[in-house]
């Protein structure tokens, strides 16, 4: 089939080709329910749809923001999008205030917005802002659609025109789009499929958003491109129950799975080793991407499931980003996981990677293999200049599936760019192994599979948690399985030690109300270290953390804490899930008999309350036990009942 789409020349033609084929996409939902859509029925459907949006006045050329948490409307309407010239915005969906202020600062960047969505997140935009104002009329809701059945009129579309813009993946004050040509994308596509030896016998299945560069190009567009049978498993369902990821992946034969590092770890916190009945010899490379690889998890994933038929060399640890399409590095199929503990915590651009296992600022970085076809890599120095082998610098990229630019954001394409090179923004060497990634050369974090600038969180802070400007900074400090970065949060503190409590509640509250994060740390500190200039020094800040400078008063805090969780058991286990609750969702006022989801607790949200109730109730309560018990009542009626 990849031999028949080399002429394909935009996603339009990849659609209209694919017409012909007896494949198509199984769709997983909630329950047991599934649907099945073959790529015939999705050219219908996406051609009724373009009609409906072309009554509404869209033209070719037209951003559509596309807002939805339901994949099949979410494909339908990014292939009306392909069919019509007009141009896809994928945004990831929600209804907490992060995934809000998000869609609202993207709305703002164009002229004329319009937007796909359903009604009961339409319904929560006039918390974050006027949103006749952001979109007048130019709004389709998803629940008004009552037929498909007038065909819109196609637009033909040239390779270089805008296929997508793909916005950062972090909640940021200002999110940066990342233009692709059809062109961009078809180049990284076939690269893509060359470099994972794709063929007819594959068929892949995803848990991966949609919004998500690995979820949309990776694991729906390289499948079609390839002629597969693709699986798109909602991203909640595998939140709420993910062993139904393996058991689709046995009874439907995927041999192609991908996931991030969460995945992975909450796959093994979540499913019962016992509970693991399934065979997945089958699966022949199961990506991993999106954050940066753990080594340690990949272990703990493949011993796990050896029993049960796979192979750890099934790992496929790669490297990519938005800015290349997705893909950048992908390893030799088959080979695993290849890994060096190298001391590079503290190592600076320009600085030869030492290979030590013991020393205390040794990591064990992955290995993520070579540049696919059509991409060109180099490790630069701060200068520009290319380093040789095993020299830590910044990885810089170019090639046919780069973008062009970023959307109207001439400042952000001048950083990025140095002479033709793309600037990825991380930290890397390159041997004859391959690329290895030690982290990012500026202050972002990535925590909780998305890009977090400090700013916009201690912005967040100095407006929702009452922190005086200029008295809280933000850093990041890597997990002891270099899996993710922890958050840590610094206030300025000077007054007593246990006075300090409510304030690191207020921060807590603040963060995952409005940002869905939960910071590893709050720590008072009698000042912020700055620079001569008055820059913050959020990196000797996260040093000293990790030095062990800040141990004795989180030591003392934790003592006061328990102590406070003791007076509180006394008050019952009800009273304990109300003040977690009312701590999350401080803007609320919270009863017994509230329902979890009717308090705005999505998917990834129920995960961190999880964790919270783990924290007071140590192995009383799975994740899967919140849907069974949805009311903090009656959650606390089973947890009593566990107690006695």
């Amino acid at each position: 089939m990849a031999d028949a789409m080399q002429d394909v020349k935009t996603l339009a033609q990849l659609l209209l080709r694919s017409d012909e084929l007896k494949t198509g996409m199984r769709f997983l939902h909630g329950g047991e329910r599934e649907s099945l859509v073959s790529y015939a029925q999705l050219l219908s459907r996406a051609r009724g749809l373009l009609g409906h949006f072309q009554q509404q006045g869209l033209r070719a050329g037209d951003p559509v923001l596309l807002f939805v948490e339901d994949n099949r409307a979410f494909i339908d309407a990014f292939w009306a999008c392909q069919l019509g010239g007009l141009v896809p915005v994928p945004l990831a969906a929600g209804a907490q205030s992060e995934y809000l202020h998000k869609l609202a600062a993207v709305a703002a960047k164009f002229d004329a917005p319009f937007l796909f969505t359903q009604r009961k997140l339409w319904h929560r935009l006039p918390g974050v802002a006027d949103r006749t104002a952001l979109f007048g009329e130019r709004v389709c809701l998803v629940d008004d659609i009552a037929e498909l059945e007038r065909a819109g009129a196609p637009h033909p579309a040239a390779p270089g025109d805008t296929a997508l813009i793909q916005f950062s993946s972090g909640s940021t004050s200002e999110p940066k789009g990342v233009v692709l040509s059809h062109a961009n994308l078809l180049a990284n596509i076939r690269a893509i499929g060359e470099a994972a030896r794709i063929g007819a016998p594959d068929v892949t299945l995803s848990w991966m958003p949609l919004s998500h560069d690995m979820g949309l190009v990776g694991f729906h567009l390289v499948p079609m491109y390839h002629g597969l049978d693709q699986i798109l498993m909602d991203t909640g369902l595998f939140v709420r129950r993910p062993a139904r990821w393996l058991q689709a992946a046995q009874r439907h034969g995927a041999t192609l799975l991908c996931s991030p590092n969460f995945g992975y770890q909450h796959y093994l916190k979540s499913v019962r080793a016992e509970d693991d009945a399934l065979d997945v010899s089958q699966v022949r490379l199961m990506f991993n991407g999106a954050e940066p690889v753990s080594a340690p998890v990949c272990r703990a994933f493949a011993g796990r499931l050896a029993q049960h038929g796979f192979d750890a060399r099934a790992f496929f640890p790669v490297y990519g980003l938005a800015e290349a399409s997705l893909a950048v590095t992908f390893p030799e199929p088959g080979s695993g996981v290849f890994a060096m503990r190298a001391a590079v915590r503290d190592a600076s651009v320009g600085d030869a990677v030492t290979l030590d296992a013991r020393s205390e600022h040794a990591l064990e970085v992955v290995c993520l293999g070579h540049p696919v076809a059509n991409c060109e890599l180099r490790i630069c120095d701060d200068a520009g200049r290319t380093l040789p082998a095993r020299i830590l610098g910044h990885v810089q990229i170019r090639g046919a599936g780069v973008t062009r630019g970023y959307y109207r954001c001439p400042e952000c394409d001048a950083a990025a760019f140095v002479d033709g090179w793309l600037d990825t923004g991380d930290l890397g060497w390159l041997d004859e192994q391959g690329l290895f990634i030690t982290g990012r050369c500026k202050e972002v974090m990535f925590v909780s599979g998305q890009n977090w600038y400090p700013q916009d969180l201690e912005h967040l802070l100095q407006h929702n948690a009452g922190i005086d400007p200029g008295k809280v900074a933000l850093a990041a400090t890597r997990s002891d399985d270099n899996a993710e970065d922890c958050l840590l949060v610094f206030v300025q503190h000077r007054r007593d030690l246990e006075s300090f409590a409510p304030t690191a509640q207020r921060v807590q509250a603040a963060l995952a109300e409005h940002a869905g994060l939960r910071a590893q740390a709050v720590i008072p500190v009698h000042s912020l270290p700055r620079t001569t200039s008055g820059k913050l020094q959020r990196t000797r800040l996260a040093r000293d953390y990790e030095d062990g400078v800040f141990a004795p008063a989180l030591a003392r805090l934790r003592q006061s804490a328990q102590a406070a969780a003791v007076t509180a058991a006394a008050g019952g286990v009800e009273d304990q899930l109300l003040d977690l609750c009312r701590q999350v969702f401080p803007d609320r006022a919270i009863q017994a008999d509230q329902n979890f989801f009717e308090l705005g607790a999505d998917s990834l949200m129920l995960v961190k309350i999880h964790d919270e109730i783990e924290t007071r109730f140590p192995g009383k309560v799975e994740i899967t036990d919140l849907f069974d018990y949805p009311t903090i009542g009656s959650l606390a009626a089973y947890i009593s009942a566990k107690n006695t």
